[in-house]
């Protein structure tokens, strides 16, 4: 890293002959720090003394090492866009999960194709993202050699993309910056990508130019250049989606008439359904991480003890170069434990499934019959087939219950309908409060309902006259409240005592 110093000293030049002729030496110091150029003529050294002088009356930081102002040391070490991704997936790498890599690959494919410079010799998208999400931001960070598949696409890119300096232009730059949240915003067809999946690119390109302030390859964060109408995204789950507990019976029993696979499955639906876990989270379930209550005890709750999950992502994105990898908890440091309360029914049903397919080879409480974890798709395969069995035309029509997340919207919510208490059901559900009321709080079944009836209750439909009852107590509230503002502070808590003793029928005032 630069060490710089605003602390610059000019001297005269120093003039040597020479048989060829005088050399005319700038001479400055930085920090004390002795800097020299030799120059052939002195109309050269004068214009450069200029230069630098220029460049410390407008208030540039000098390198005390190589005696330049920071623009010029800028210009020197000047990145392409394709060489800064390069060194930023160097950083981020060792420190993310698979799904944060692959997103980050995604993100900054799509930027890359905003920032190409387009010669007759240029590759086809298809062929640029690629090569950039199966070997720039994958499988080179595993130290694999470029294949002769991406071979071409990879030397085109090295001479074919604009300086990262450019961002930060004042002309050039809003026009990039622009054009690369253009790109991010839509589908690789072209057509408009969903709001959130924008707001996942953009916040990829944002990050990436905070780590080009922090190498001092920018001085500014280009995005503040442009001003882009953000659109407002409804996280909030559609409570049409969410299957209620009749339902999800039926379809946890369409499961389970689904040959062999679908017997096992049927209680690993039924953990997301009644303990509200992701479908990672069950994948990654093990013999250690629940107890079971006694047998006898019907209403005794069971405990999860999560602090693993196995997401799926390409493999090429984990260390393992395997599919799934064992992590920490989404959104938790590296030793969290999350305990979450097993429901009696979900008890029963996990006990029974122990006793007909016992666990896996490592412990695992999920297996398919020849021992696999399943995978995404083969539950998800599954899914849709008890979907088509045991939903109505109507059911179906509306999406009820499209994918087997819906089924962890429907536990959750039925928590915060049943519990009312937020902070413990972001808890149990590995959620923020904020999160967890933003996205499930239009699925509590009869919330609105029963907050009207709450409104009518404090505020009747029918105006009406107060009782004389009604009228005398309010002329003592009254009174009461001319008293507290004629004591002082300690009168009127001891005045607030003996009115609390009243009311407990201990003494009278």
């Amino acid at each position: 890293m630069p060490r710089w110093s605003y602390k610059v000293t000019f001297w005269d030049h120093e003039v040597t002959s020479r048989k060829k002729g005088k050399t005319y030496t700038v001479r400055w110091t930085v920090e004390g720090e002795r800097q020299r150029a030799p120059l052939r003529s002195k109309t050269a050294a004068d214009n450069r003394k200029s230069e630098l002088i220029a460049a410390h009356k407008r208030g540039e930081r000098f390198d005390v090492e190589s005696g330049l102002p920071e623009s010029e040391l800028r210009e020197q070490s000047a990145l392409s866009w394709y060489a800064f991704t390069l060194q930023y997936t160097d950083v981020r790498w060792p420190h993310i999960g698979g799904g944060q890599r692959q997103s980050i690959a995604e993100g900054l494919s799509e930027a890359t194709l905003a920032l190409v410079i387009e010669d007759k010799a240029s590759p086809c998208d298809a062929e640029v993202r690629a090569a950039l999400k199966q070997w720039a931001y994958g499988d080179r960070l595993h130290g694999d050699a470029l294949s002769d598949e991406h071979r071409t696409a990879i030397n085109w890119l090295e001479a074919n993309t604009v300086d990262l300096s450019l961002l930060e232009d004042d002309e050039q730059g809003p026009g990039l910056v622009r054009a690369v949240l253009d790109r991010l915003s839509r589908k690789q067809d072209g057509t408009k990508a969903a709001v959130n999946y924008f707001k996942r690119r953009r916040a990829t390109f944002n990050t990436a130019m905070k780590y080009a302030k922090e190498i001092r390859a920018l001085q500014t964060n280009p995005l503040g250049s442009v001003t882009w109408v953000k659109e407002q995204s409804d996280d909030t789950v559609d409570p049409a989606v969410v299957p209620n507990q009749e339902q999800i019976t039926r379809l946890l029993a369409a499961v389970g008439r689904l040959g062999k696979l679908g017997e096992r499955l049927e209680t690993f639906f039924a953990v997301m359904a009644y303990a509200g876990l992701r479908p990672e989270e069950v994948v990654a379930l093990r013999k250690g991480d629940f107890t079971l209550p006694a047998e006898d005890d019907l209403e005794a709750f069971g405990e999860f003890r999560l602090h693993r999950a196995e997401p799926s992502v390409t493999a090429r994105y984990n260390d393992s170069r395997r599919r799934r990898a064992r992590r920490r908890l989404k959104h938790r440091a590296e030793k969290t434990v999350r305990v979450v309360p097993i429901h009696p029914q979900l008890v029963r049903r996990i006990r029974e499934h122990i006793s007909r397919f016992g666990f896996g080879p490592n412990g695992e409480l999920f297996v398919g019959p020849r021992g696999a974890t399943p995978s995404r798709e083969t539950y998800g395969r599954k899914w849709s087939e008890a979907r088509a069995e045991a939903l109505t035309p109507e059911e179906l029509g509306r999406n009820l219950a499209a994918v087997p997340y819906n089924l962890r919207h429907a536990c959750v919510s039925g928590w915060l309908a049943a519990t009312g208490d937020p902070a413990q059901v972001a808890e149990w559900a590995g959620h923020s409060i904020e999160t967890l009321l933003r996205i499930y709080a239009k699925c509590v079944d009869g919330s609105a309902r029963r907050a009207m009836r709450r409104i009518l209750d404090s505020m009747p439909a029918e105006a009406k006259e107060p009782s004389q009852e009604e009228r005398e107590a309010e002329k003592r509230a009254q009174l009461l409240l001319t008293l507290f503002d004629m004591m002082s502070p300690e009168e009127a808590d001891q005045l607030i005592r003996r009115l609390a003793g009243k009311q407990a029928g201990e003494e009278e005032i």
